[in-house]
């Protein structure tokens, strides 16, 4: 792998990440579930939801009128091999539920600070897809 592919692989996971974070904060859990590769497990909230179809079905369970803001930071990106890469980073999360559809909500007191640790694979099309994301809260409740 050349230089220029592993930075390219870097930038495609990079984004890959932020893709996820951004739909689903806007509530768009069909581009989230489009994120997971068909193996892929999302350890989240206690559960391990496995593959596409288990992640739509869990953030449909989400109460109508939460908002969510999960803030990326401190992103780093390994690749491992010319189709595989882990991923560190921190998110800092901002929720409130109940909140009008449309505007600005105020502020509230963040809600966490967590770890990720990410395994990210490249499908057959190029795109990079979770493999497994697993977190611990390092700031919350």
């Amino acid at each position: 792998m050349s230089e220029l592919e592993r930075w390219a692989a870097v930038a495609g996971c990079q984004q890959a990440i932020h893709r996820f974070y951004l739909a689903l904060d806007a509530s768009d859990f069909d581009t989230v579930a489009a994120s997971m590769a068909g193996h892929g497990v999302w350890h989240r909230q206690g559960r391990a939801l496995q593959g596409p179809e288990q992640v739509r079905q869990a953030l449909a369970e989400r109460p109508a009128g939460r908002r969510t803001a999960h803030l990326v930071q401190n992103l780093v990106v390994d690749v491992t091999a010319p189709d595989r890469a882990t991923a560190r980073y921190m998110t800092l999360v901002y929720r409130v539920d109940g909140a009008e559809a449309a505007g600005p909500v105020a502020l509230p007191p963040p809600l966490s600070i967590s770890m990720y640790e990410e395994r990210l694979c490249r499908s057959a099309q190029g795109d990079w897809l979770v493999e497994e994301k697993r977190s611990r809260r390092v700031f919350g409740a």
